[in-house]
Formats: C-alpha cells, sequence, structure tokens
C-alpha cells in the first residue's frame, strides 16, 4: 500500500514536471507581426529598382527605394530578393530568408558565385 502511494506520488511529480516543461520551454510563441527593414546588397549591373523583396507566403511585394524596402511581414514567414514587377524582362529568383527585423539581401548575377552559394547550403542541408 505504502508503494502505490510513492508511485502515484513520483507519477504526479513526473506529470507536473512534463507540464511545466512545456508551459515554460518547450511550447512554441505563436508568430507575430514585425515591421521588416530589408537593404539591398546590389551585385549586379542593375539598377535597385530593378529588385523587389517578396513575402515568400502570401505574395506581398515591396520595391526598393534608395536601395531601402520596408513592410510588415508575420516572424514565420519566409523572404525571397525577385525582379521589380514593373521591370517584365527581367528575372531573378533569390534565396528565401526567414523574416527578421532587419536584413540585408544581397543580387547574385555571377553564376558562379550564386552557384557557390548553393553548394554551400546542400552541403549544410546534407551534414
Amino acid at each position: 500500500m505504502k508503494k502505490a502511494g510513492i508511485g502515484v506520488l513520483i507519477l504526479m511529480l513526473v506529470g507536473l514536471s512534463a507540464f511545466l516543461l512545456w508551459e515554460f520551454v518547450l511550447k512554441p510563441t505563436p508568430p507575430e507581426i514585425i515591421f521588416v527593414t530589408v537593404k539591398l546588397d546590389n551585385g549586379c549591373e542593375f539598377d535597385d529598382n530593378t529588385f523587389a523583396v517578396e513575402v515568400y507566403e502570401t505574395g506581398l511585394i515591396s520595391t526598393f527605394k534608395n536601395g531601402t524596402a520596408y513592410f510588415s511581414a508575420r516572424s514565420d514567414h519566409r523572404l525571397h530578393l525577385i525582379a521589380n514587377p514593373e521591370f517584365p524582362e527581367v528575372q531573378y529568383d533569390g534565396d528565401l530568408e526567414p523574416v527578421t527585423s532587419s536584413l540585408i539581401l544581397k543580387s547574385y548575377c555571377d553564376v558562379s558565385e550564386r552557384m557557390m552559394n548553393i553548394f554551400k547550403s546542400m552541403n549544410e542541408t546534407f551534414r
């Protein structure tokens, strides 16, 4: 009878510990809206106005003005550099980056440099 009481007490302590661990350490935080400032590091011969930033999940597009774009996005979304829709003759599709309040996106027009970043990303993924 005494062992059963100790077993129940241990079970309750384990359950309470698991609950507290979930609530204060492991529970994911809900996404929040972040005001984003994106600066362009233009490595191409194109003007900065040729590029834009797209929020991948929503399709929201913000163009660069003086090398900077401003918009709001959720913290669980991703961004990527694209060609400005006002220039349909230009095509560009950059890498996906997580949303942060301040970000610098680099445009790569040199194929070898861009390919090196892709290979680097693949190496990190399949490690």
